[in-house]
């Protein structure tokens, strides 16, 4: 039986494999892989990626993905997330 996980990607990483913005893909997965081997079998360069959702909590890039998970990816264009991160660090 082939497991699979479920990826959503925003705003330009989804013209990167020339995709629609927001929309869940079902991508192949048998066993665990570290989530820069699973963006280089889709195409995305993990330079290009500004945060990454795991099952809904913020993780580091270099996060293990399973069957079945939900990864949600955001691009460095989102200034959001960058100032969500110096003003977390600046307290």
């Amino acid at each position: 039986m082939q497991q699979e996980i479920y990826v959503y990607l925003y705003g330009s990483l989804s013209k990167i494999i020339d995709r629609k913005p927001n929309r869940m893909m079902k991508i192949p997965l048998d066993g665990q892989a570290p989530l820069p081997s699973v963006l280089s079998g889709i195409g995305i360069p993990i330079e290009k990626v500004q945060l990454v959702m795991l099952n809904h909590k913020g993780v580091r890039l270099d996060v293990m993905i399973r069957p079945g998970d939900r990864v949600a990816l955001f691009p460095r264009e989102y200034p959001f997330f960058v100032d969500w991160h110096d003003f977390r660090n600046s307290k």
